[in-house]
């Protein structure tokens, strides 16, 4: 593991890991700007303000700047605050949330190339989605398993040990103390009380860098988890199986959760052009997580985030869930249409989660009839490119923005410092209001 964290190169890496990555750091980029107006990120802001020194990395969307730690923990923050960040089935979390925010500040610290950030950016994935699978097998399983900032602590230190060239043994100390040192994240406690610690992301991305300069300095850690012996097959494949492909991508501002039964209703209204006055009620039968997304009437952008009837009922009424519709809670028809949605498990469909996350819809109708789906999954799962993802960057941002951030991740890997990825998140779009 430490020889593929210390010795990756991004000229041995295969094509596809290329458009991986750039696919993955245009989408990490676009989410980190879009949520930098959201009230978590201005606590983040302030906190970080008053409490970091040093200037040498970018805090989104601020005149500001930090030392690595402190703006990779406002950043990471920023980058989920949306929930509209990439994610991995099999951890039911998002790894780049975490990986990318550390890898950048101390990239950009270091100035280093577009090409070793890169590369540092493909390792933290592979750790961190490899981590993740164990971190669910072994203590943390599910129903009480731990958010994406746990795991994610790992990829985050081992991106950050490629860049600053820790020794073997300083990286796996880097490693353990990550570990012992990330958030306790009983997500679903998050799901059914909504707050802004969330995934436990930004503290993630934290532990993660700040494990890698107390390793450099003789600080010693734990045998991380991927020193185990049950993970020895899993972690043979580094460097001949590349897990970054695996990624899924989001399309809807929302818990990965409710994006299927958001697109049956959107296929149901289209193929019988329904509008939302005939619509008496909505069943979702789905597994057993989906139904703790339970807020009907959310008060804030967390409980809508974390609901699946007010999304679902979002799509009904106005045809997309965007970053207006979890943000601004006040319309009656959307909030009458939410308390009408009904959810159930589906024993089959929870037999299949998390390899899939699938629902069934059916819609009742004034006129008696019963429109159903079969199994619909989320858009995202596969087959996503990279003009699909610029074109969610231009709706979130605005077509010159998105423009520019494509332009920098496509000439990444030929700069010659990394500055320039990072001046992307100062430079945010003026028409990003503040959200409420």
């Amino acid at each position: 593991m430490t020889e593929f964290i210390r010795n990756t190169r991004y000229c041995d890496l295969p094509g596809a890991v290329h458009n991986h990555l750039s696919k993955a750091l245009l989408d990490s980029i676009t989410s980190t700007i879009a949520g930098s107006a959201t009230p978590a990120v201005e606590i983040i802001k302030t906190f970080v303000k008053r409490v970091f020194s040093g200037n040498e990395s970018t805090v989104v969307a601020s005149r500001n700047r930090s030392n690595p730690p402190g703006a990779a923990l406002v950043n990471a923050c920023s980058a989920n605050a949306l929930d509209i960040d990439d994610g991995f089935r099999l951890s039911k979390g998002h790894p780049g949330s975490v990986v990318i925010p550390a890898a950048l500040a101390q990239a950009e610290a270091l100035n280093v190339s577009g090409e070793r950030f890169l590369t540092a950016v493909m390792i933290g994935y592979e750790i961190a989605m490899r981590a993740s699978v164990a971190w669910h097998t072994h203590e943390h399983r599910a129903p009480s398993y731990h958010g994406s900032g746990s795991w994610g602590s790992l990829g985050a230190a081992a991106a950050c040990a490629y860049l600053m060239d820790l020794s073997p043994e300083q990286t796996e100390m880097a490693l353990g103390i990550a570990e012992y040192h990330a958030p306790i994240a009983p997500i679903m406690t998050c799901v059914t009380h909504p707050a802004m610690v969330k995934d436990g992301i930004h503290w993630g991305t934290f532990a993660g860098i700040t494990a890698t300069h107390l390793a450099a300095e003789g600080f010693t850690g734990i045998p991380s988890i991927l020193r185990q012996t049950d993970q020895s097959e899993r972690m043979s494949t580094l460097g001949e199986e590349w897990w970054i492909g695996k990624l899924y991508f989001k399309f809807y501002p929302c818990c990965r959760w409710a994006h299927p039964p958001i697109a049956g209703v959107l296929e149901l209204c289209q193929a019988h052009a329904l509008n939302p006055q005939q619509i008496v009620s909505v069943e979702i039968k789905t597994f057993e997580a989906a139904t703790y997304l339970t807020k009907h009437r959310p008060a804030n952008t967390e409980e809508a985030q974390y609901s699946l009837p007010y999304p679902v009922a979002c799509a009904i009424i106005r045809g997309k869930v965007g970053v207006d519709e979890i943000t601004r809670l006040d319309d009656p028809e959307i909030l009458a249409l939410s308390e009408r949605i009904e959810m159930s498990v589906d024993p089959a469909l929870e037999s299949r989660f998390p390899a899939e996350a699938l629902a069934k819809v059916t819609i009742r109708t004034t006129d008696g009839r019963e429109l159903e789906t079969g199994p619909v999954t989320a858009p995202g799962d596969s087959d996503v490119t990279f003009d699909d993802l610029l074109r969610k960057s231009e709706l979130l941002l605005g077509e010159t923005k998105a423009n520019e951030i494509a332009d920098h991740v496509h000439n990444c890997p030929q700069g010659n410092s990394v500055a320039q990825i990072a001046n992307c998140l100062r430079n945010c779009p003026q028409d990003i209001s503040r959200i409420t």
